[in-house]
């Protein structure tokens, strides 16, 4: 684990999106009521929009485990993507609207909170944090470069090509999914592309059916574990370039 001091910021932030997803159990499928419900609580600029699953039958949905958390609608509200399902909800901001952690813990902590109001969570099972970062760069070798690991297969040892890497890592009660993968090519919100290498850090806390009430609030160590995680996987070399800020 890094050890050294985090960042507070990155002059040269690679951030495309930030995630909070929380998974539970509820009598009726949330996806039923839960958009019209935030529509009308949550104030400010607001609209509702049908995702393409809500057209498969909800008897397919609940016996397909990949449709099982797929989203049903998505409620854009200010600069966060509010995605519903028939047993979870999540919370997104992307770049660059993205507010940072602060005002990001505050959207999800009042999401929650109306999720508490109106009693359709009957217990908790996850709840996750993930960071997707893109490190501009079209060179392949300078992305291999990038990544704070040595890879040798097959007597090959990776230098500049193309690779894609997923690995598990378990800290305490948290899993650690790392996705790192080379030569993507993203659109961004304003029609420019950027071309670079993937850090997906996705931070999961398994639970054993906790009430959402123990939730509120309580999201800063594991946005710690996923920070510290995403500057591991960097060399320092790579660090100093994103022209980290310091307290």
């Amino acid at each position: 684990m890094m050890t050294k001091e985090l960042p507070i910021q990155l002059n040269k932030d690679p951030l495309l999106e930030a995630l909070f997803e929380v998974r539970f159990t509820s009598a009726f499928p949330a996806s039923t009521v839960l958009p019209g419900l935030l529509f009308s609580k949550l104030e400010g600029d607001k609209r509702i929009e049908q995702l393409a699953v809500a057209q498969i039958p909800l008897a397919i949905r609940d016996a397909d485990p990949h449709l099982r958390f797929a989203p049903i609608s998505r409620l854009i509200w200010k600069q966060f993507h509010i995605n519903v399902g028939d047993n979870n909800i999540s919370i997104a901001s992307q770049a660059p609207k993205y507010p940072g952690w602060l005002a990001f813990k505050d959207a999800i902590n009042e999401i929650l909170n109306i999720l508490i109001e109106i009693h359709i969570v009957e217990s908790v099972q996850r709840y996750s944090i993930k960071y997707i970062n893109l490190i501009p760069s079209e060179s392949l070798e300078e992305q291999v470069s990038f990544i704070n690991f040595n890879v040798t297969l097959a007597n090959h040892r990776l230098t500049n090509e193309a690779f894609q890497l997923r690995l598990e890592v378990n800290e305490g009660q948290l899993v650690n999914v790392i996705s790192i993968m080379s030569s993507a090519e993203i659109v961004l919100p304003d029609d420019s592309v950027r071309k670079g290498v993937i850090v997906d850090i996705d931070t999961i806390a398994i639970l054993n059916d906790v009430s959402l009430e123990t939730l509120v609030g309580r999201f800063d160590d594991t946005r710690k574990v996923n920070k510290i995680k995403f500057f591991d996987c960097l060399t320092q070399k790579t660090i100093e370039s994103l022209e980290p800020i310091y307290e």
